[in-house]
């Protein structure tokens, strides 16, 4: 495994605060020969050189102006005004006035403790995005104040002893006080902790090794009490809201969500860290039990809150995904008060009256298709005082208790009436995530985990809407997804095979590939595939190769990992490492290898599931083309028998700065599978690091040009071709605040052309929650035959 910290978590400053790369995804490289298999030839290009006249370099004069306007899909804002949903909400907080506060550990444009009203963005909070300090999983809020659970994870010893930071290896977990009347503004309190030139303030509430995770999950809060999970003490701690000095506590294993009754007593979900455990537990205000509350089977609780009657909403992210609504029926005459001075406990008097949402949510009927009361991995629960409900999603529910940034896969906020009509639903759908247009009536869009169906006459940012989560986490629970940790499931490449939909997913990194089929009665695919170039660490997948790189393919169609299911060369080996994937139009899977060549692994048809075959016995090698000695990205067409390769030579080598680049030259090759590939240009590509960094991180051929992207950036650089010439260039325009994130992946550009002409490109854009989408449109000129329009 080899750590890379540079990229994702180093971009946004927040509040002045520089971010600092304080969290990781991890990479696993393979070493090693490469497999055996038949050469389609000895040396590919052997004796090509790159001619001066055809080199187009990046110092070219300025070019010229396009005809292009800027939108995006995925998020409710594009950030014109500095408006967008952020991509996490772990928990929301919701005020009689409905007025509604979330927190998330992470947010990659600083937004992780947001506000907003009546479906509209009123800001983010700020100090919760630099100098080890995050966001967290709780937040409650009283009429004066704010409690945001949150993060601080360390720096180093250095750091440590220049800021009150914790020492290398340890994680703090506390509880910021921010002012109702500005909530960018820290209320200040004796033992706050004190940061020089922040106006955050802090209480350290308990801390553990950064190996573990024991983050807040559960805060409440009235005029004159602040109530706090401590998970790993395993205690509820009492601290006076006015002053924030501790006034007591009691013992609750595993204390998570907490909610305040209007009589003062408190419910909270117990032994949230143990699955299948959980329950809720009726508390008098000094921690005395007084009862428990029978859920239903299977539920799960996420959240809970009470309205002003005193139902207790709980929300079950569970296979129903519903919220549960509880009412209380009249106790015996003893009461609770008699029980608790007798030392013992009843079920508590509420019962289930009511629902709210469509059973089984999202995978009801036509499964993953969104739409009200369609709930999708429930996060958080609240009501006002006129009875409005407010729920968050994230897809998969509250993040797991394992070091990370949390879930990534997109949030979603909602508001409802007491009688359960949607009044708004707030999107953020995307994080380091692509986007592939697709044909069709109406056309579509795909990323990684979501479907968007596009409506091109409507204004910029209303093209798209939400159509898909293609994730079953109920049904097939064994979706590499689900199980790698990795927080993504990587760039689309969606192909159209002999009448079969096919989804490939690349992660960040180019670590796997994904394969995915879909079944006509639903929107979530199907895990049907999978490719590594070295065994995975871990428990899963079950009975996979001792050593060296597989193929997986679900030959039962039901996950079940037997041993037969899995395909290696006979050798056994690692493969070698590398960058480029690839699967073309006919749907073989191409292999960008740092220094051995490149590999391709042709579609041998499908078996009686409908699973894509590939096999090692059928892989075909290629040697390293001249004059690369470095490959980092590939397309190929088998229309024209063309292929585009980028990376780096011996001239221009390889920048470790840029380790997720596309290197420093993009070659096109005519005739690649003759055996005698003809070079028709190279372009150098802008591959330097500090003290003035810049690179390209990816780039996409369709119709009749190049679209490669620049890492820091963002803009769009647009080559011909035909000829290699740089066209134009495409920037982020007001739509969306002329501003982008770093593009993140190794595959983070798609492009299609209309049969209008028009180009339709898409570009990752992590700080914002989003895709950007431009939409070029040409001077008038002779088209190519071929559209290539698949990458």
């Amino acid at each position: 495994m080899r750590r890379v910290a540079r990229r994702t978590f180093e971009r946004i400053a927040c509040a002045g605060a520089v971010l600092l790369p304080v969290l990781a995804f991890y990479v696993a490289l393979g070493s090693g020969e490469a497999a055996l298999g038949p050469a389609v030839f000895a040396q590919a290009a052997a004796s090509a050189t790159v001619a001066s006249t055809n080199l187009a370099p990046a110092s070219v004069a300025a070019p010229l102006s396009l005809s292009y306007r800027t939108s995006w899909i995925g998020n409710t804002w594009g950030f014109a005004n500095q408006r967008w949903v952020q991509i996490d909400v772990q928990a929301l907080a919701v005020t009689p006035e409905g007025d509604v506060y979330t927190n998330a550990p992470w947010d990659e444009g600083g937004g992780e403790i947001g506000h907003y009203r009546d479906g509209q963005l009123i800001g983010y909070g700020g100090q919760s995005h630099g100098w080890g300090m995050l966001g967290g999983d709780a937040i409650a809020v009283n009429d004066d104040y704010v409690f945001a659970a949150q993060l601080v994870v360390s720096l180093g010893n250095d750091m440590a002893a220049q800021k009150h930071l914790p020492p290398e290896g340890v994680v703090w977990y506390g509880v910021s006080r921010r002012r109702r009347a500005d909530f960018r503004e820290g209320a200040p309190f004796e033992g706050e902790v004190n940061w020089p030139g922040s106006p955050l303030a802090l209480r350290v509430i308990t801390q553990s090794s950064s190996a573990e995770d024991y983050a807040i999950c559960g805060l409440a809060a009235d005029s004159t009490r602040l109530f706090v999970s401590n998970q790993h003490d395993n205690r509820v701690e009492i601290f006076d809201a006015r002053s924030m000095q501790p006034v007591g506590n009691f013992p609750v294993r595993e204390p998570g969500r907490i909610a305040l009754a209007p009589d003062g007593t408190l419910w909270i979900i117990e032994r949230s860290r143990t699955d299948g455990a959980r329950r809720i537990a009726h508390h008098a205000r000094n921690g005395a039990l007084l009862g428990t509350l029978s859920l239903p089977p299977g539920a799960e609780p996420a959240d809970l809150t009470l309205d002003s009657h005193g139902r207790l909403l709980v929300a079950d992210n569970g296979p129903r995904q519903q919220i549960l609504i509880f009412t209380a029926v009249p106790r015996a005459p003893a009461g609770a008060a008699a029980s608790a001075a007798n030392g013992t406990h009843e079920e508590a008097s509420m019962q289930l009256s009511a629902t709210l949402g469509e059973a089984g949510g999202i995978y009801a009927g036509r499964a993953g298709a969104p739409g009200p009361l369609r709930f999708n991995g429930l996060t958080g629960v609240g009501v006002d005082r006129a009875g409005n409900v407010y729920v968050s999603m994230t897809g998969a529910g509250p993040r797991g208790f394992v070091p990370g940034p949390g879930n990534t896969d997109g949030a979603l906020i909602e508001s409802y009436t007491p009688g359960g009509k949607r009044r708004f639903s707030l999107q953020g759908l995307l994080f380091v995530d692509g986007a592939q247009f697709v044909d069709g009536d109406p056309p579509a869009v795909y990323s990684g985990t979501k479907r968007f169906t596009l409506d091109l006459s409507r204004p910029p940012g209303q093209e798209w809407s939400y159509a898909g989560y293609t994730v079953d986490r109920f049904r097939y629970p064994y979706d590499p997804f689900l199980n790698l940790r990795q927080g993504q499931r990587g760039m689309p490449l969606v192909r159209d095979i002999d009448g079969r939909r096919l989804l490939y997913t690349v992660d960040m990194n180019g670590t796997w590939l994904r394969i995915y089929r879909f079944a006509a009665d639903r929107e979530t695919a199907i895990p049907s595939g999978f490719v590594t170039q070295s065994h995975i660490d871990g428990a899963w997948p079950p009975n996979q190769p001792p050593h060296g790189g597989w193929i997986w393919r679900d030959t039962a169609g039901e996950g079940r990992f037997a041993a037969s299911d899995f395909d290696q060369d006979a050798a056994r080996d690692d493969g070698p490492p590398m960058s480029g994937w690839w699967v073309d139009s006919a749907g073989a899977i191409w292999q960008g290898t740092q220094s051995q060549g490149i590999r391709r692994f042709p579609l041998k048809g499908f078996d009686r599931s409908g699973n894509p075959i590939y096999r090692y016995a059928a892989m075909q090698r290629y040697a390293m083309p001249a004059p690369f000695n470095r490959i980092a990205r590939l397309n190929y067409f088998p229309a024209d028998d063309t292929m585009f390769i980028s990376g780096s030579t011996r001239e221009h080598p390889f920048v470790e700065y840029n380790w997720n680049g596309t290197g420093s030259l993009l070659a096109r090759y005519d005739h690649w599978t003759s055996g005698k590939p003809t070079l028709r240009y190279a372009i150098e590509l802008p591959d330097q690091g500090p003290p003035t960094p810049i690179s390209l991180n990816g780039f996409a051929v369709a119709g009749d040009y190049i679209f490669g992207v620049e890492t820091e950036t963002a803009t769009v650089r647009v080559y011909e071709r035909d000829t290699g010439r740089e066209a134009g260039r495409l920037k982020p325009g007001p739509e969306v605040g002329a501003a982008s994130g770093w593009i993140d992946s190794a595959m983070p550009i798609t492009a299609h052309r209309l049969a209008s002409g028009e180009y339709l490109v898409f570009v990752e854009e992590d700080a914002h929650g989003k895709a950007l989408m431009y939409r070029f449109t040409p001077a008038a000129r002779a088209l190519t035959s071929a559209s290539n329009n698949h990458n």
